[in-house]
């Protein structure tokens, strides 16, 4: 009997809303229409508002400098410049300086020296004399290499057997 009673009370709500009118159904409609928009246009105000990066970094500078910090590393390790090879060369040269100028201070700390500060003098003298020698040896092999270099290319450039035969021609008769 219960279930007699629901099945006539939903029949009953049923008819109620069949025998609305058309205008009825249409403002109905418009009402749920303006309530939607309202809702998203505050949903899209709340978006927003949630996305304004500038609305973060006044509410929290620190977290910002800390984040723009970083990013700003990660792109600086993406775009490091990379050695030329001239300068990876003069890097390997320095190097090996260095290690040639440890090897002599060791060698000289090995000497014994009088407690007056002579040691450190004749120390420093003997490693600049070495430095400067080194230095003028290298000097000299890249300037032997230039030369060499050079030399290659004028030969390249001189021209054949009979226009240097008359080149000569020409020459020993404006001398004579």
């Amino acid at each position: 009997m219960v279930e007699r009673n629901k099945l006539i009370s939903r029949s009953n709500s049923e008819t109620r809303e069949d025998d609305r009118s058309a205008d009825e159904i249409r403002r109905d409609i418009a009402n749920r229409r303006e309530s939607l928009t309202g809702t998203v246009e505050r949903l899209g105000d709340h978006i927003q508002q949630r996305l304004d990066w500038r609305q973060y970094v006044a509410d929290y500078p620190f977290v910002a400098i800390g984040v723009a910090a970083g990013v700003g590393f990660l792109f600086s390790g993406m775009f490091k410049r990379t050695p030329t090879p001239g300068e990876r060369i003069m890097d390997a040269v320095a190097e090996s300086l260095e290690d040639m100028r440890d090897r002599l201070y060791s060698t000289f700390d090995d000497l014994p020296l009088k407690k007056n500060g002579v040691g450190k003098t004749v120390k420093a003298a003997a490693t600049a004399i070495i430095t400067k020698q080194i230095a003028d040896y290298l000097k000299d092999k890249l300037t032997a290499k230039i030369e060499s270099s050079n030399n290659r290319i004028k030969q390249a450039d001189i021209s054949t057997p009979k226009e240097e035969r008359a080149r000569t021609a020409v020459n020993s008769e404006m001398g004579t």
